[in-house]
């Protein structure tokens, strides 16, 4: 092959590797799409082919090795609570009694209606409706609570 069909080889090159990339969002494809740059001006400089290999594969893995890390902490985004995690601590009445065997509950929080059991991992608690809880934790669309001590009900067997 001549220069300019390695040249036009190494720039289809970095623009699939860009092309995946933004398809992928993964700090990687980036960097083999810097390295065939970097072959196509090795290329243009005409330099052979195991100059244009090797350009490629340095400029691809140093660049990886020295950059990924510092770009992945300073673009992603931390984690924010959202308004779900906020329920946790807040208290609630039941609007319809809870049993988590017949898979059964409700709370109103303020003026939010959330189906309700109670904590997998405690003791199988009734709870009526009318009696205050308190949010321990949010499974999806499911509000794990607790009685509170005035309203607590007796565990069942």
């Amino acid at each position: 092959m001549d220069i300019d069909s390695y040249l036009i080889l190494w720039i289809i090159i970095a623009a699939g590797f860009a092309v995946l990339e933004i398809a992928t969002m993964a700090f990687v494809a980036l960097y083999f799409s810097l390295g065939a740059v970097a072959a196509a001006i090795v290329a243009a400089l005409d330099g052979g082919l195991v100059w244009q290999l090797t350009a490629f594969i340095a400029a691809g893995v140093v660049l990886l090795a020295l950059t990924r890390p510092v770009l992945k902490r300073r673009l992603e985004s931390p984690d924010v609570p959202t308004n779900v995690d906020r329920m946790v601590g807040k208290g609630g009445i039941v609007t319809i009694g809870i049993d988590n065997d017949a898979n059964t509950g409700q709370v109103r929080v303020g003026t939010e209606y959330w189906t309700a059991r109670t904590p997998e991992d405690g003791p199988a608690t009734v709870v009526p409706a009318g009696a205050r809880v308190t949010i321990v934790s949010v499974e999806g669309v499911t509000a794990r609570v607790l009685p509170r001590p005035e309203t607590a009900a007796a565990p069942t067997a």
